[in-house]
């Protein structure tokens, strides 16, 4: 009688300590999963991925932790170590959206100070166009020079559209750059053609 109270005790403790066994901590995971989503959402990944890596490549060594924990028997499961590396996927997918809001507030500054640069840098252009000989031989390099200039100012146009309605600020960083630089060697150029054409008229008077 003893002897199976005895075993039944033992089989008592046994449900107990299989019960009581340490679980995969999925809630985790989805948390964690949640949280580079949201990462995602914002944006990070373009705008900060190493940040966002940084934390993709957390939540994948926490997944594998979590899956070699599960392969042990089950009273030798520990997932402590999985769950300190979960925790750190939402600290660093939290960061990453913060340092995403960060680079967009300055992508947004850096695009509007390039919009008054080429205003101005266009305007300069104009007046040089102005300028600029309208013989035959320079004729056609001047009109060809008059539609890059169009060219410009529609980016502008674009870009300032793009700003006013909050659109995607590193997708409009990458237009208004390349057409302040456009509009910088389209200055050089007309000052080039500007000066040619009076380094010949002073040798035609000089004769």
């Amino acid at each position: 009688m003893k002897k199976g109270l005895l075993k039944l005790v033992a089989f008592s403790v046994l449900v107990v300590t299989l019960a009581s066994c340490a679980k995969a901590p999925q809630a985790e995971i989805d948390a964690a999963n949640v949280a580079i989503e949201a990462a995602k959402t914002a944006g990070a990944d373009r705008y900060v991925p190493e940040s966002f890596n940084a934390a993709s490549e957390a939540l994948k060594s926490a997944v594998t932790a979590v899956e070699e924990q599960n392969a042990k028997f089950a009273l030798f499961r520990n997932y402590d170590a999985a769950k300190t590396t979960l925790a750190s996927v939402n600290t660093l997918a939290a960061k990453a959206v913060e340092e995403t809001t960060a680079k967009k507030a300055a992508l947004k500054a850096e695009v509007t100070a390039s919009l008054t640069e080429l205003a101005t840098i266009i305007a300069a252009n104009k007046e040089l166009l102005a300028k600029a000989p309208k013989g035959k031989e320079g004729k056609a390099a001047v009109e060809a020079i008059g539609q890059e200039i169009a060219a410009v100012e529609t980016v502008s146009t674009e870009v300032t559209a793009g700003v006013t309605n909050n659109e995607d600020i590193l997708t409009l960083s990458g237009k208004i750059k390349p057409a302040v630089e456009k509009a910088k060697a389209i200055g050089t150029e007309l000052t080039e053609v500007i000066d040619k054409a009076k380094s010949k008229g002073g040798k035609k008077a000089k004769k």
